[in-house]
């Protein structure tokens, strides 16, 4: 019975992926810092909404008099970015949004460079399945679980596509069941 040779999972002649992947997780702790720092910020004005209605010089001393500091997760928030002090809770809100659809299109980016250097780029199709798939699934639980649920749901498929995690399944998943096929044959 002759051996049949199966290409490497992940190329680690060529560790180029791993600069990728390592740029995802870097980008990944930024992005949610700024997410949280901004949640923060728009939780605080919705709890104080007279700070709403300051200027921006005003609303910042008179954030330095609301509770600080606050553990989010794993980040402690001491303070907050001086750009939020400018804004209405309406543009907080677009621009959490806005942050949002920016940082997917970025993650997007990761797991299609991802794809690449680890000599899987012909599977970037799935990629593009799981972004809708997952992009169905949260609009369905935003448009049809009003409140927090719908919310709660939506954010746990945003959270997966913000990760590392696409990338692996695209990769890991056919490459294991293409070597599971040649064990058997």
């Amino acid at each position: 019975m002759s051996e049949v040779s199966v290409a490497p999972i992940l190329p680690w002649r060529r560790p180029t992926w791993i600069v990728i992947l390592m740029g995802m997780l870097v980008f990944g702790f930024y992005q949610e810092l700024a997410k949280v720092h901004l949640n923060h910020y728009i939780d605080t004005v919705v709890m104080n909404p007279e700070v709403e209605e300051l200027g921006p010089s005003d609303r910042a001393l008179a954030w330095e008099q609301i509770s600080q500091p606050k553990r989010l997760q794993y980040y402690v928030i001491r303070g907050t970015w001086s750009g939020f002090h400018g804004l209405s809770l309406t543009e907080l809100t677009a621009l959490k949004w806005a942050m949002s659809l920016i940082i997917l299109l970025v993650f997007f980016v990761f797991d299609g460079l991802f794809l690449k250097t680890t000599g899987h780029f012909h599977r970037w199709p799935w990629l593009v399945v799981i972004y809708g798939m997952a992009g169905l699934i949260m609009a369905a639980f935003m448009v049809g679980v009003p409140g927090k649920t719908g919310y709660s749901v939506s954010h746990e498929f945003l959270s997966f596509l913000q990760s590392p995690l696409p990338s692996f399944l695209i990769v890991l998943v056919p490459s294991l069941l293409e070597r599971m096929r040649h064990r058997e044959a």
